[in-house]
Protein backbone atom coordinates (compact mmCIF):
# COMPACT_ATOMS: atom_id res chain seq x y z
CA UNK A 1 0.00 0.00 0.00
CA UNK A 2 0.97 3.23 -0.97
CA UNK A 3 2.38 6.04 1.28
CA UNK A 4 -0.67 7.72 0.52
CA UNK A 5 -3.06 5.25 1.03
CA UNK A 6 -2.21 4.20 4.33
CA UNK A 7 -2.33 7.87 5.41
CA UNK A 8 -5.80 7.55 4.11
CA UNK A 9 -6.71 4.26 6.05
CA UNK A 10 -4.95 5.86 8.94
CA UNK A 11 -7.34 9.15 8.99
CA UNK A 12 -10.37 6.86 8.43
CA UNK A 13 -9.14 4.47 11.66
CA UNK A 14 -8.92 7.74 13.67
CA UNK A 15 -12.19 8.82 12.37
CA UNK A 16 -14.48 6.36 13.16
CA UNK A 17 -12.71 6.39 16.81
CA UNK A 18 -13.66 9.94 17.31
CA UNK A 19 -17.11 8.93 16.23
CA UNK A 20 -17.58 6.18 18.47
CA UNK A 21 -16.23 8.05 21.63
CA UNK A 22 -18.73 10.99 20.63
CA UNK A 23 -21.60 8.86 21.00
CA UNK A 24 -19.97 7.05 23.95
CA UNK A 25 -19.89 10.49 25.41
CA UNK A 26 -23.75 11.29 23.93
CA UNK A 27 -24.81 7.72 26.01
CA UNK A 28 -25.75 7.15 22.15
CA UNK A 29 -22.97 4.32 21.81
CA UNK A 30 -24.51 1.02 22.46
CA UNK A 31 -23.56 -1.70 20.20
CA UNK A 32 -23.01 -4.01 22.80
CA UNK A 33 -25.63 -3.08 25.69
CA UNK A 34 -27.20 -5.78 26.68
CA UNK A 35 -29.77 -4.25 28.49
CA UNK A 36 -30.74 -0.95 28.38
CA UNK A 37 -32.53 0.80 32.01
CA UNK A 38 -33.60 4.00 32.89
CA UNK A 39 -34.38 4.84 36.87
CA UNK A 40 -37.11 7.26 37.29
CA UNK A 41 -37.19 8.85 40.68
CA UNK A 42 -39.99 11.22 42.22
CA UNK A 43 -37.55 13.44 43.95
CA UNK A 44 -40.44 15.17 45.84
CA UNK A 45 -40.34 15.62 49.88
CA UNK A 46 -42.45 12.54 50.58
CA UNK A 47 -39.92 10.61 48.81
CA UNK A 48 -36.39 11.52 50.73
CA UNK A 49 -36.24 8.24 52.71
CA UNK A 50 -36.60 6.41 49.01
CA UNK A 51 -33.73 8.70 47.49
CA UNK A 52 -31.54 8.46 50.08
CA UNK A 53 -31.51 4.57 49.89
CA UNK A 54 -30.46 5.12 46.65
CA UNK A 55 -28.22 7.27 46.99
CA UNK A 56 -26.45 5.63 49.51
CA UNK A 57 -26.25 2.33 47.80
CA UNK A 58 -25.73 3.30 44.45
CA UNK A 59 -22.26 2.05 43.61
CA UNK A 60 -23.01 -1.06 44.71
CA UNK A 61 -26.12 -1.62 42.81
CA UNK A 62 -24.16 -0.95 39.60
CA UNK A 63 -21.39 -3.25 41.11
CA UNK A 64 -23.88 -5.74 41.46
CA UNK A 65 -25.84 -5.74 37.98
CA UNK A 66 -22.56 -5.43 36.11
CA UNK A 67 -20.78 -8.71 38.41
CA UNK A 68 -23.36 -10.33 36.30
CA UNK A 69 -24.47 -8.43 33.35
CA UNK A 70 -21.34 -6.07 32.43
CA UNK A 71 -22.98 -4.47 29.22
CA UNK A 72 -25.92 -2.51 31.02
CA UNK A 73 -26.04 0.84 30.35
CA UNK A 74 -28.24 3.19 32.57
CA UNK A 75 -30.05 6.39 32.52
CA UNK A 76 -32.19 8.26 35.20
CA UNK A 77 -35.03 10.84 34.80
CA UNK A 78 -35.61 12.81 38.56
CA UNK A 79 -38.89 14.36 38.01
CA UNK A 80 -41.34 17.05 40.59
CA UNK A 81 -43.75 18.32 39.43
CA UNK A 82 -45.41 21.60 38.33
CA UNK A 83 -45.90 25.12 40.00
CA UNK A 84 -43.67 26.75 42.63
CA UNK A 85 -42.81 23.07 44.41
CA UNK A 86 -40.80 21.86 41.31
CA UNK A 87 -40.90 23.53 37.82
CA UNK A 88 -41.09 27.17 38.86
CA UNK A 89 -38.09 26.95 41.85
CA UNK A 90 -36.05 23.73 41.22
CA UNK A 91 -37.07 22.09 38.24
CA UNK A 92 -39.49 19.46 36.26
CA UNK A 93 -37.19 17.02 35.04
CA UNK A 94 -33.43 16.31 34.93
CA UNK A 95 -32.05 13.15 33.65
CA UNK A 96 -28.93 11.22 32.75
CA UNK A 97 -29.10 10.09 29.29
CA UNK A 98 -28.17 5.92 29.00
CA UNK A 99 -24.87 5.48 29.58
CA UNK A 100 -22.10 2.66 30.53
CA UNK A 101 -20.02 5.30 32.58
CA UNK A 102 -20.65 4.42 36.13
CA UNK A 103 -19.00 7.78 37.32
CA UNK A 104 -21.55 9.73 35.36
CA UNK A 105 -24.15 7.55 37.11
CA UNK A 106 -22.84 8.34 40.48
CA UNK A 107 -22.03 11.57 39.74
CA UNK A 108 -25.71 12.65 38.93
CA UNK A 109 -27.43 10.68 41.74
CA UNK A 110 -25.07 12.74 44.67
CA UNK A 111 -25.62 15.95 42.07
CA UNK A 112 -25.86 19.21 43.92
CA UNK A 113 -28.71 20.03 41.50
CA UNK A 114 -30.72 17.14 42.12
CA UNK A 115 -32.70 18.85 44.77
CA UNK A 116 -34.39 16.62 46.98
CA UNK A 117 -37.49 17.70 48.77
CA UNK A 118 -40.61 20.49 48.25
CA UNK A 119 -44.07 18.35 46.57
CA UNK A 120 -45.29 15.11 47.47
CA UNK A 121 -49.03 16.59 48.29
CA UNK A 122 -50.40 15.34 45.26
CA UNK A 123 -50.21 13.78 41.85
CA UNK A 124 -46.87 14.41 40.03
CA UNK A 125 -45.40 14.83 36.92
CA UNK A 126 -44.60 11.51 36.43
CA UNK A 127 -46.54 11.80 32.51
CA UNK A 128 -44.00 14.34 31.96
CA UNK A 129 -40.88 11.82 33.04
CA UNK A 130 -42.43 9.21 30.88
CA UNK A 131 -41.59 11.66 27.61
CA UNK A 132 -38.55 12.44 28.69
CA UNK A 133 -38.19 8.57 28.45
CA UNK A 134 -39.87 8.00 25.14
CA UNK A 135 -37.30 10.66 23.43
CA UNK A 136 -33.75 8.77 24.73
CA UNK A 137 -31.61 6.85 22.40
CA UNK A 138 -32.63 3.66 23.11
CA UNK A 139 -30.66 0.46 21.65
CA UNK A 140 -33.48 -1.41 19.21
CA UNK A 141 -31.65 -4.64 19.61
CA UNK A 142 -31.51 -4.86 23.05
CA UNK A 143 -33.80 -5.36 26.31
CA UNK A 144 -35.53 -1.84 27.71
CA UNK A 145 -37.40 -1.13 30.56
CA UNK A 146 -37.58 1.65 32.69
CA UNK A 147 -37.95 1.38 36.71
CA UNK A 148 -40.40 3.80 38.34
CA UNK A 149 -40.20 4.25 41.53
CA UNK A 150 -42.52 6.65 43.43
CA UNK A 151 -45.24 7.45 45.79
CA UNK A 152 -48.10 9.74 43.95
CA UNK A 153 -49.83 9.14 40.03
CA UNK A 154 -49.64 11.19 37.12
CA UNK A 155 -51.43 14.25 36.30
CA UNK A 156 -55.20 12.86 34.58
CA UNK A 157 -56.05 9.71 37.10
CA UNK A 158 -57.30 11.52 40.30
CA UNK A 159 -57.35 14.90 38.82
CA UNK A 160 -57.83 16.31 35.47
CA UNK A 161 -55.49 16.15 32.47
CA UNK A 162 -54.89 19.49 32.08
CA UNK A 163 -53.34 20.11 35.20
CA UNK A 164 -50.33 19.22 33.72
CA UNK A 165 -49.08 22.36 32.08
CA UNK A 166 -47.35 21.17 29.17
CA UNK A 167 -50.36 19.45 27.78
CA UNK A 168 -48.98 15.24 28.47
CA UNK A 169 -50.71 12.73 28.05
CA UNK A 170 -49.86 9.53 30.59
CA UNK A 171 -51.61 6.86 28.26
CA UNK A 172 -50.14 8.42 25.11
CA UNK A 173 -46.47 8.33 26.50
CA UNK A 174 -47.03 4.76 28.07
CA UNK A 175 -48.62 3.87 24.24
CA UNK A 176 -46.06 5.51 22.64
CA UNK A 177 -43.34 3.42 24.96
CA UNK A 178 -45.03 0.37 24.34
CA UNK A 179 -44.47 0.56 21.04
CA UNK A 180 -40.62 0.69 21.31
CA UNK A 181 -40.92 -2.72 23.30
CA UNK A 182 -40.06 -0.64 26.36
CA UNK A 183 -41.02 -2.52 29.67
CA UNK A 184 -42.31 -0.14 32.85
CA UNK A 185 -41.57 -1.74 36.00
CA UNK A 186 -42.77 0.35 38.65
CA UNK A 187 -42.12 0.11 42.43
CA UNK A 188 -44.89 1.70 44.78
CA UNK A 189 -43.28 3.29 47.51
CA UNK A 190 -46.85 3.52 49.75
CA UNK A 191 -50.29 1.89 49.93
CA UNK A 192 -52.46 4.26 48.00
CA UNK A 193 -55.11 2.70 46.05
CA UNK A 194 -55.20 5.34 43.10
CA UNK A 195 -51.19 5.49 42.61
CA UNK A 196 -51.52 1.03 42.97
CA UNK A 197 -54.31 1.27 40.23
CA UNK A 198 -52.17 3.50 37.83
CA UNK A 199 -48.61 1.87 38.51
CA UNK A 200 -50.08 -1.71 38.12
CA UNK A 201 -51.94 -0.59 34.69
CA UNK A 202 -48.65 0.90 33.27
CA UNK A 203 -46.73 -2.19 34.12
CA UNK A 204 -49.17 -4.55 32.54
CA UNK A 205 -49.45 -2.35 29.56
CA UNK A 206 -46.05 -2.97 28.69
CA UNK A 207 -45.02 -6.20 29.90
CA UNK A 208 -43.33 -5.00 33.37
CA UNK A 209 -44.21 -5.84 36.71
CA UNK A 210 -45.56 -4.09 40.02
CA UNK A 211 -43.88 -4.31 42.84
CA UNK A 212 -45.03 -3.48 46.37
CA UNK A 213 -41.69 -2.17 48.72
CA UNK A 214 -42.27 -4.02 52.09
CA UNK A 215 -38.81 -2.23 53.73
CA UNK A 216 -37.12 1.02 52.27
CA UNK A 217 -33.97 -1.39 52.90
CA UNK A 218 -35.48 -3.76 50.19
CA UNK A 219 -34.90 -0.86 47.42
CA UNK A 220 -31.23 -1.41 46.10
CA UNK A 221 -31.67 -5.34 45.54
CA UNK A 222 -35.13 -4.62 44.40
CA UNK A 223 -33.26 -2.30 41.37
CA UNK A 224 -30.67 -4.84 40.97
CA UNK A 225 -33.03 -7.77 40.21
CA UNK A 226 -35.02 -5.82 38.01
CA UNK A 227 -31.90 -5.75 36.02
CA UNK A 228 -30.75 -9.15 36.15
CA UNK A 229 -33.96 -10.51 35.38
CA UNK A 230 -34.00 -8.61 32.20
CA UNK A 231 -30.09 -10.02 31.62
CA UNK A 232 -31.50 -13.81 32.24
CA UNK A 233 -29.42 -13.56 35.12
CA UNK A 234 -31.46 -13.56 37.98
CA UNK A 235 -30.61 -17.03 39.20
CA UNK A 236 -26.87 -16.17 40.12
CA UNK A 237 -28.37 -12.61 42.12
CA UNK A 238 -30.50 -14.76 43.88
CA UNK A 239 -28.11 -17.74 45.25
CA UNK A 240 -26.29 -14.82 46.53
CA UNK A 241 -29.03 -13.35 48.56
CA UNK A 242 -30.18 -16.53 49.64
CA UNK A 243 -26.31 -18.02 50.28
CA UNK A 244 -27.16 -16.74 54.25
CA UNK A 245 -29.79 -18.94 54.57
CA UNK A 246 -32.06 -18.39 57.63
CA UNK A 247 -30.44 -14.81 58.14
CA UNK A 248 -32.33 -13.46 55.02
CA UNK A 249 -35.02 -11.23 56.08
CA UNK A 250 -38.90 -12.31 54.91
CA UNK A 251 -39.07 -9.23 53.02
CA UNK A 252 -36.05 -9.92 50.48
CA UNK A 253 -37.67 -13.44 50.15
CA UNK A 254 -41.09 -11.95 48.93
CA UNK A 255 -38.83 -9.53 47.04
CA UNK A 256 -37.60 -12.84 44.79
CA UNK A 257 -40.85 -14.48 44.84
CA UNK A 258 -42.09 -11.13 43.23
CA UNK A 259 -39.36 -11.45 40.73
CA UNK A 260 -38.75 -14.88 40.15
CA UNK A 261 -42.26 -16.52 39.85
CA UNK A 262 -44.65 -13.00 39.25
CA UNK A 263 -46.44 -13.32 42.12
CA UNK A 264 -48.64 -10.63 43.78
CA UNK A 265 -47.06 -9.96 46.84
CA UNK A 266 -48.77 -7.23 49.49
CA UNK A 267 -46.83 -5.53 52.30
CA UNK A 268 -48.58 -7.90 55.03
CA UNK A 269 -47.96 -11.26 53.30
CA UNK A 270 -45.96 -13.95 54.69
CA UNK A 271 -44.05 -16.63 52.76
CA UNK A 272 -46.85 -19.36 50.96
CA UNK A 273 -46.15 -22.88 52.55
Amino acid sequence: MSAEGLKEKKENILKMINEKEKLLKEGRFYADSSLDVVFMIDTTGSMDPYIDEVKHNMIRIIENILEYSPKVRMGFVAYKDHGDEGEDEYYLTKILPLTFDRKDITEFIHSSELYIGEGGGGPEAVECALREAVVFHWNKAAPKAIILIGDKPPHGVIDGLKSCTRMRDYREEVKALKKKQIKIYTVLCNNTSETEGNFRWMANETGGAFFYLKEISDLSDLLTGICLKETGQLAYFERKMLGKGDEVPLSKKLLLLQLKDGATVKPNDSLPS
